[in-house]
């Protein structure tokens, strides 16, 4: 396969599949390197290209965007392995570091999580306890994009939910409080979309939030 439209990791279930469903319904030719061992039944059903790698082997990742020449990329890989190595840091900057030793690609998008970077400081005590260690490898990842030669922007979604998506989300330089705190991951998925085809978005962090304030959800 050559040339295709998006190339995405982490894409075998969530928000990722959600957005190789979208754009394949756009008539987009996609691509996914997925781990070894991973279901990507749903994958194939869209007939998206499915290449096996290692995020954590940044030879595996040159491979995956050298067979498949992207124009895009999308990153959304989180958790961590048996060993505590964490893929949202480590892989996304295995990633990264794969892209600046390819072609030039015409957008990568980064998505990790509100929390992260500038607004981590702004986080309660018990949020920190709970999620800092993911957050932090998030903005490892985020810093050491910052300082690439991409054409890059951070996709930073609020807490997610897997009801169908509303189409109501937003984007926001910085959280916003008076609004929803959950979103859809089917509206992250368009909202990534959205993002991809709009240079207003470059080279800037974007928060990913509910577009309904918090007195609209209670009421609901």
């Amino acid at each position: 396969m050559s040339g295709c439209d998006l190339l995405l990791f982490g894409a075998t279930r969530n928000t990722g599949l959600h957005i190789a469903r979208l754009a394949t319904k756009r008539g987009e030719k996609i691509a996914a390197m997925v781990r070894g061992g991973s279901d990507a039944s749903a994958l194939k059903k869209l007939d998206v290209k499915v290449l096996e790698g290692d995020a954590f082997e940044v030879d595996d990742c040159i491979q995956a965007i050298d067979q498949t020449c992207p124009r895009r990329v999308v990153s959304l890989m989180g958790g961590k392995n048996l060993e505590g190595r964490r893929v949202c840091g480590e892989g996304n900057i295995n990633v990264i570091r794969a892209l600046e030793n390819s072609a030039p690609v015409e957008r990568f998008v980064l998505v990790t999580s509100m929390g992260c970077g500038e607004q981590f400081a702004g986080l309660n005590e018990n949020v920190k306890k709970f999620l800092g260690e993911a957050l932090l490898a998030k903005t490892e990842a985020e810093d050491y994009l910052r300082l690439s030669g991409l054409s890059w922007t951070i996709v930073r979604p609020g807490g997610l939910n897997n009801e169908p998506a509303t189409g109501a989300f937003c984007l926001l330089d910085a959280p916003d409080r008076n609004r929803q705190g959950y979103v859809s991951r089917e509206d992250v998925a368009a909202a990534v979309l959205k993002i991809l085809d709009d240079a207003d978005y470059l080279y800037r962090a974007t928060t990913v939030q509910c577009d309904l304030p918090i007195r609209e959800s209670v009421d609901a």
